[in-house]
C-alpha cells in the first residue's frame, strides 16, 4: 500500500505529508495573525468584525491542527532518564498499585 515517494513510520503515520501539512498550516496560521493585526488596529465597522472573526478563528484552527500534527511527529513526552519513577520495563498493575501483591504459588 506504500507508495515509493513516501516514509511511512511505524505507527503508521506518513511523515512527508504529515510535515507539509504541518508548514502549511503554520503559514496559514502567520497569514491570519496578519490579518487579524491588521483587522484590530482598523477603524470599527462590520467589515472589521468579519475580518477580525475570521481571521481569529483561522488563526485558532489551523495553530491547533499544527501542534496536533508536531505532536504526533515529536511522540509522547518523556522524563529524563534520572528523573522517571520507575524502570522502564515493569509495568504496575492496580493490584501492585494498591499495595497488595496477588498470591503466588510455591
Amino acid at each position: 500500500m506504500n507508495t515509493a515517494g513516501s516514509t511511512p513510520r511505524a505507527a503508521g503515520v506518513d511523515v512527508r505529508r504529515a510535515q507539509r501539512w504541518f508548514w502549511a498550516l503554520t503559514i496559514v496560521a502567520v497569514l491570519a495573525m496578519g490579518a487579524l493585526y491588521q483587522g484590530l488596529r482598523s477603524t470599527p465597522g462590520p467589515g472589521t468584525g468579519v475580518l477580525v472573526l475570521i481571521s481569529g478563528l483561522v488563526l485558532a484552527a489551523s495553530s491547533i491542527q499544527a501542534a496536533r500534527i508536531l505532536t504526533a511527529l515529536a511522540g509522547p513526552p518523556r522524563l529524563p532518564r534520572r528523573l522517571r519513577l520507575r524502570p522502564p520495563g515493569r509495568r504496575t498493575t492496580t493490584a501492585d498499585a494498591s499495595g497488595t501483591h496477588p498470591s503466588r504459588e510455591k
